[in-house]
């Protein structure tokens, strides 16, 4: 997938719109970050640390909870949390697109911003945060698309894999989102 046309398309569809929103402990944003590497696009999802007793050992997107005392809005949540967890830096002015708010079972509402880079990025996990950085090929991983047999029919669930790993649940619905962009 082209990085400059998904760019194109994605700040097309998907504006950073900032709109006044009341702070709530289930408010939470995360990063989607794109980026060239071997000639390829590349999506970056951690694995979280396994002692963790919130999703621990699950794949997703570096982010998290919006704190009220250090983040001015969502994105600052997911540029902070990011930052955190795998030591990238990302300036607000790489990020392009503001993705549809994605409902957890568990009650969260979590916004996806996604960012896309020119450059190949290095990474510093958090060990206590993250078990394993994934720099996945971003094509490739689309394409195992298949339907969660988890949940009913009814609730048109996907999930994705990435060697052993499956990713499923908000980080799924985050990459569909992304995926129907290539279709048109």
């Amino acid at each position: 997938m082209d990085l400059f046309l998904i760019k194109t398309k994605l700040k097309n569809e998907f504006p950073i719109v900032e709109t006044a929103f009341e702070p709530h402990p289930q408010k939470a944003a995360v990063l989607v970050m794109l980026y060239p590497k071997h000639n390829t696009t590349h999506v970056l999802m951690t694995q979280r640390a396994l002692h963790l007793n919130s999703h621990g050992g699950e794949i997703g997107f570096p982010g998290g909870v919006y704190e009220e005392d250090e983040d001015k809005n969502l994105l600052a949540t997911a540029i902070r949390e990011t930052h955190e967890e795998i030591g990238v830096q990302v300036e607000s002015s790489n990020v392009i697109a503001q993705l549809p708010i994605v409902n957890t079972r568990l009650g969260f509402e979590i916004t996806p911003f996604v960012s896309i880079f020119s450059e190949t990025l290095e990474f510093k996990p958090e060990e206590d945060e993250v078990e394993e950085i994934l720099e996945i090929p971003f094509t490739s991983l689309l394409a195992t698309q298949q339907r969660d047999v988890g949940f009913s029919p009814e609730q048109d669930m996907v999930m994705y894999w990435f060697k052993h790993h499956r990713i499923w649940g908000a980080s799924a619905k985050i990459l569909r989102k992304i995926q129907h962009l290539s279709v048109y």
